[in-house]
């Protein structure tokens, strides 16, 4: 009696991009900031990348004269909230997914209001 072995199946391509992502997301520089955007804004990115791209150009090391840091332009009034948010310190405002994180839980908390360029909507 001669067993019959099923062929072995490949994984998705898509699982092994999402290992990769997840990898080079762990290891830094992997979240572009559209990317962040999307993710975390969701059916509102639209209203967020037009609100980051006016605020910073889409530069997530953009700081301004007025003490406004990253990607959302994160006022340094902010720091000990962006800390405890996001569980980062300070130094990552300048991350595009630690920005962008800060960026959606102050949104959900104040709308478009604390960003200047809220008028571009």
């Amino acid at each position: 009696m001669s067993e019959t072995i099923a062929p072995r199946r490949a994984r998705p391509r898509h699982v092994a991009r999402a290992g990769l992502f997840l990898a080079a997301l762990l290891l830094g520089g992997a979240c572009t900031p559209d990317w962040a955007i999307y993710n975390f804004f969701g059916d509102r990115s639209q209203e967020a990348v037009r609100i980051a791209d006016c605020e910073s150009r889409m530069n997530p090391h953009a700081v301004s004269p007025t003490n406004d840091h990253g990607l959302f332009q994160i006022n340094a009034v902010h720091r000990a909230d962006f800390e405890r948010v996001t569980g980062q310190p300070w130094s990552m405002v300048y991350d595009s997914y630690w920005n962008t994180y800060y960026a959606k839980w102050l949104f959900d908390q104040q709308g478009w209001g604390p960003w200047t360029c809220r008028k571009v909507l």
